[in-house]
């Protein structure tokens, strides 16, 4: 699952919780509001086979089902079978085709069994039902604000809400092999795991669909989709791949999925294993509660991967990290499966791997450096994840395991390893891997078993340190040279503390020592708090590396002169050195020659991704001479992906006429539509005479989704003018965009802080149906300082049907609003990282335009995809009463 543009730490790894209100069994709430079960469960029976019927009704958005399960007893003398169920009335429950006894508990369905039983026995349980899903199950309706939009209907198991919908073991360690049968408007296009058997008239307008699953998996893994779908089909090597979208919006799935053919060629031939599935289909649906789910041969996308094809070549990499991720999954996750949540980097972390293998592969080794040297900058700044371990069992709340220490770091850990024993041994130690527990559930120590028997080689220690172990080093470096000795002494020492699950590491590590007569690398292995390391060199160093390439999970502080960073900035060979130069020299101020190496970075570095690494550094530093290298590079650089970045780095010079003039010309025309939101952004944050006025022209002007509006309604917080709440108001309205809504939203909380009515507006949106209006309102809430919003928030922590992920998010925004001094956003160290766009680019400035305007762009990404690491979302008002 990828949870978001961090997913995702990019896209994919966001920590936004949920909530949605509406009303629930007070019954519920002890389950509703525990942590996912750490530990695997005993079982007293294998479910084998699951035979699921549904039909829907849609204006009460309800489920009524017949589910017969077969299965096996694993224990002698189990006297009752026990199923999740939760909010579900079951009208009847067969055993063998008897009536059975059963009864139902607040998070049970249990079936008596009439008879003393023994191991083996066998047993056919038919389930009649219904229920008003509050999670697992979705209705996505349209209504009198939104009329138009297309009628969806799908489920997200993940990780334990399979059990809202259907009454089943909700584990991960069991498997089964389903059939899914749905009745549907005869119109509407379903989704599910498996083989398509049959379609059939089912009378009064409707349609039976039935599929079936041949390979088991587990229960949070089953799906349905049904609705209103726009479909392309495809094919690779003889199996199907079909890609849907919400009705209307089909012309964006070739152009943002057309690559699945080619990451399947790839993982095939990277993992050893064929493609293990029946068919591979990949549904884009509305509202979606991540940013994709990896069911069993069908996986399910927010729709919000589906970019506007005039958009999409703006982007470089697209949405491959989610669907590289997602099809991962499908031999990580589902073929093999973890068999309990605490181990669940075995998912998560062979996924965002796989997002490695891709971009390597399809967009060249730079591009993957590049991604790695964000991702660990990104990782060190989430503090909060630094003394857990990956492998860990004291969940505080519903979805606490999927963190970025299962996502981001878990990928991380991975590329180490197959850097420290090679690729032929990594890639053999993982077919063995997926060979020997295909069909199975694992723990990390098959894992290890599985490289030893493959190759020999014994990863106890890396897995101790990395897995079971926390944070990772913190490295103090300096280097003196001996020019009687020609030889360079290197100082390194651990600086982390060592507490907790965190240690001192041992690592192997490359030293490149550069010198007139070219560079040479040295291996040693670093393994104690303090050590000296000395290697010859014939005079005194250009340039000396610690990690070349980056190649460990760390951070650096190394004290050497400018003279040395200036060097690296222009001359080392790997992309991530000398990104980290870059960022280094961004911080000196009042230096030309920093200011013209970085000038010539930005103009003549062989990668995009170091150029505008120098963008960001420039805007950084601000002054005239800055400005002049950025109106120049500005002029002369058509990729989008670097353009938006330059245009962005601009919006951090104020009272520059030809910095304003640069940017009202792009705002109005330039080719590059995301280099016009930058120029829009920009130009609210430095507050110009005409910004106003550019800001509502764009509002009022179409562009692809509305791609140039958001950004002006965004750019009016950061323009400060209180002229802008009338038409802010305007775009808050219930039909108005969603995301226009958002943006709206937030730039309304920074304008008119004294008038509480602007407050009580805003407040007023914590009630409405549609999720992401909702999340803007209690953030917009909390950055606007007014306490008078207290209430209203605190009621929220009232709400019996309020989620626990909920709690913490809410009562950040409460504590904010109590103590004023914390209501103004801040710049932390995980924000200076964050993606400017949604193609993995970063932007490494503190405030101005990198400050405020991306950290509204992170949370409505968050909002939008559903938050990048949590994996559940509580309930859904009923549609509203005409």
């Amino acid at each position: 699952m990828i949870l978001g543009p961090i997913h995702r730490t990019k896209r994919r790894r966001c920590c936004v919780a949920v909530f949605i209100l509406a009303p629930l069994l007070s019954s519920m709430a002890a389950t509703r509001l525990s942590a996912d079960e750490p530990y695997a469960r005993s079982r007293d029976y294998d479910l084998q086979h699951s035979k699921i019927a549904l039909r829907f009704d849609l204006e009460q958005k309800k489920v009524i089902g017949e589910v017969t399960h077969w299965l096996s007893i694993l224990r002698d003398g189990t006297a009752e079978i026990a199923f999740d169920s939760v909010g579900l009335t079951i009208h009847s429950v067969t055993l063998n085709k008897s009536a059975a006894k059963f009864e139902t508990t607040a998070d049970k369905l249990l079936v008596s069994l009439t008879a003393a039983v023994k191991t083996g026995d066998k047993f056919e349980i038919t389930i009649r039902y219904e229920g008003k899903p509050s999670k697992g199950m979705y209705f996505i309706l349209p209504d009198k604000d939104y009329p138009d939009r297309p009628k969806q209907i799908w489920t997200q198991g993940e990780s334990e809400d399979t059990r809202y919908y259907l009454p089943t073991y909700d584990y991960p360690n069991d498997r089964l092999t389903t059939e899914t049968i749905l009745t549907v408007p005869a119109s509407w296009l379903t989704v599910s795991n498996g083989k398509l058997m049959s379609v059939t008239d089912a009378g009064k307008g409707l349609k039976t669909w039935y599929w079936k699953e041949s390979v088991p998996s587990s229960t949070y893994l089953i799906t349905v989709v049904a609705g209103e779908f726009d479909e392309v089909k495809d094919s690779w090597r003889g199996i199907p791949l079909t890609y849907y979208a919400p009705k209307g919006r089909g012309d964006r799935l070739s152009i943002n999925y057309g690559r699945t053919p080619a990451m399947m060629d790839l993982f095939v031939r990277k993992f050893g294993v064929e493609y293990p599935w029946e068919k591979y289909s990949q549904a884009m649906v509305d509202d979606f509660v991540a940013g994709g789910m990896e069911n069993s041969s069908a996986t399910t996308n927010n729709s919000s991967s589906l970019v506007h094809p005039k958009l999409a070549p703006e982007y470089l990499n697209g949405e491959d990290e989610l669907i590289s991720h997602e099809l991962a999954h499908q031999w990580f996750g589902d073929l093999v499966t973890c068999k309990d949540w605490g181990n669940v980097w075995l998912n998560e972390g062979f996924a965002s791997f796989g997002e490695i293998l891709w971009t390597e592969a399809h967009y060249g080794k730079e591009q993957a450096d590049y991604e790695r040297w964000r991702g660990f900058r990104e990782w060190f700044g989430e503090i909060n994840l630094y003394d857990k371990p990956i492998v860990r069992h004291d969940f505080d709340a519903a979805a606490d395991e999927f963190d970025g220490n299962a996502y981001g770091k878990s990928g991380w850990v991975l590329y180490m390893l197959r850097q420290q024993i090679g690729e032929d041994a990594f890639y053999s130690g993982l077919k063995r891997y997926l060979e020997v527990n295909r069909g199975k559930n694992a723990v990390t120590a098959d894992l290890a078993k599985a490289v030893e028997d493959a190759t020999h080689l014994n990863i106890d220690e890396f897995l101790g340190q990395w897995i079971y172990g926390a944070g990772a080093p913190r490295f103090e470096l300096s280097y003196t040279y001996d020019s009687e000795k020609q030889q360079v002494a290197l100082t390194v020492k651990q600086t982390q503390k060592v507490d907790g699950r965190v240690g001192i590491f041992r690592e192997p590590v490359e030293v490149e020592i550069t010198t007139a007569s070219g560079p040479k690398l040295y291996p040693i292995t670093v393994s104690k708090t303090y050590q000296v390391f000395t290697f010859p060199s014939d005079t005194a160093p250009l340039m000396v590396l610690f990690d070349h390439g980056g190649q460990i999970l760390k951070s650096a502080n190394f004290h050497r002169e400018k003279k040395e960073w200036l060097y690296q900035a222009k001359h080392a060979s790997e992309v991530s050195d000398r990104a980290e130069a870059v960022v280094v020299l961004g911080k000196i101020k009042g230096d030309e020659e920093i200011l013209g190496t970085l000038g010539d970075v930005l103009r003549n570095d062989k990668f995009w991704g170091v150029r505008a690494t120098a963008a960001d550094a420039l805007g950084q530093l601000g002054g005239a001479a800055a400005a002049k290298i950025l109106l120049d590079a500005a002029d002369s650089n058509e990729q989008p992906w670097l353009r938006s970045r330059i245009v962005t780095a601009l919006g951090n010079f104020p009272g520059n006429s030809a910095v304003i003039e640069k940017l009202e010309t792009i705002a109005k025309q330039d080719r590059s539509y995301r280099a016009r939101a930058a120029a829009l952004q920009a130009l609210g944050q430095l507050k110009t005479p005409n910004a106003l006025a550019t800001l509502e022209a764009a509002v009022a002007a179409d562009s692809p989704d509305g791609f140039l509006r958001k950004a002006a309604l965004r750019s009016f917080g950061s323009l400060g003018d209180d002229k802008a709440v009338p038409l802010l108001l305007e775009w808050t309205k219930a039909g108005k965009p969603i995301d226009a809504r958002t943006a709206a939203i937030y730039s309304l909380a920074r304008l008119q802080k004294d008038d509480q009515e602007i407050t009580q507006k805003i407040a007023s949106y914590l009630a409405e149906a549609h999720f992401p209006v909702r999340m803007a309102s209690i953030y917009a809430l909390g950055w606007r300082g007014d306490a008078s919003a207290i209430p209203a928030l605190e009621s929220l922590l009232k709400s019996d049907d309020l989620s626990i992920e909920m709690v913490p998010m809410i009562k950040n925004q409460i504590a904010r609003l109590k103590k004023p001094a914390a209501a103004k956003p801040q710049a932390h160290a995980d924000e200076n990282e964050e993606a400017a766009e949604e193609d993995g680019t970063s932007s490494e400035q503190n405030g101005g335009v990198s400050g405020v305007t991306q950290r509204l762009d992170k949370l409505e990404r968050l909002i939008r995809e559903m938050g990048e690491r949590l994996k559940s979302i509580e309930t859904r008002l009923p549609p509203p009463k005409n």
